[in-house]
Parts: C-alpha cells; structure tokens; sequence
C-alpha cells in the first residue's frame, strides 16, 4: 500500500478553501484534544468516509464521503452567517473548480441543527453545513506486477470437428 493518504488530501484542500475565504477564523479537526482557539472559528469532521458510488471500481473509485463543518461562536448572529456561508462556499465557482482538480465535487449540502451551550461563562453558539462531496481516489491496484507483452495462439483444428 502507499503511504498516501486520500483522507488527509480531501481534508487539506477543503480546509484550503476555508481559509482563502474566510481569511482570521481557524479551522480545526473537530476530533481534537488540544484547547480551542478563541471564537469564532469552524471545525470539520468525516463522519461517514465511503458511501460506495459505484459497483466493483478499485481502481480511481468514485465515492461518496460525509464531512460536517461548524462555526462556533460567542455570538448567534455570527455563527448563523458564517453557517449560511459554508453551506454556499464548495458550489461557488471558483472553489468548485478548484476542488474539481482534485477529483473532489460537492454534490448536497443540509443545514445541521443549531446547538447552543451555556459554558460557565458566556454561551456558545453553533451553526453549520453537512455535506456529501463525491470523490474520486488514485487506487492502482498494484498485486499483479508486469504485463503481458505478446500472445501467439497456436489453434488444433482438425477438418470435419464440428464441436
């Protein structure tokens, strides 16, 4: 196997995105121990990372992966925009040509419910996107080596089999 990582690849150019368009707001793993930064800022999450497309591709599958994105904010207002604003930014044209490059089309998005929190000393607010982005990887399968280069045939045919 390589030690590419298609996960981490989709990861990166959409977190690309992210950040060209809305430059000062961190975007981070949801799934991560380290301390947040100071809101507001967007957390991403594969939530369901093959939903098969096609039926018996191995080699450069299409698939469907499921990736959350959250704004988090001090401020409702604020994290409702920046939600309205995920759930556009991968059908906008230039970000979806972008993400075409690299075999990544967004194909829905749905709102998530909001989820506001009251952390001991001022609320949190959540808002955002849940996207199905269609992919495609770059398997080769590579557990048959060499090729074959040449075939000569050699036919026994004997007049009068009619089999």
């Amino acid at each position: 196997m390589s030690d590419y990582n298609l996960y981490d690849a989709i990861s990166a150019a959409l977190v690309k995105q992210i950040k060209q368009y809305f430059p000062g707001v961190p975007v981070r793993p949801q799934s991560i121990k380290k301390s947040p930064p100071a809101p507001p800022y967007i957390t991403y999450k594969i939530y369901d990372d093959y939903d098969r497309v096609l039926f018996n591709d191995v080699e450069n599958e299409t698939f469907d992966v499921h990736i959350q994105f959250k704004a988090i904010s001090n401020s409702e207002s604020e994290a409702k925009t920046l939600g309205q604003e995920l759930r556009k930014l991968f059908f906008l044209q230039q970000p979806a040509y972008e993400l075409y490059q690299q075999h990544i089309i967004a194909q829905s998005c749905d709102a998530i419910p909001p989820v506001d929190q009251y952390l001991d000393v001022d609320w949190q607010f959540t808002a955002g996107a849940d996207y199905a982005f269609e992919v495609q990887d770059n398997f080769t399968d590579q557990t048959q080596t060499g090729t074959i280069s040449t075939i000569k045939p050699q036919f026994n045919i004997k007049k009068g089999d009619a089999s």
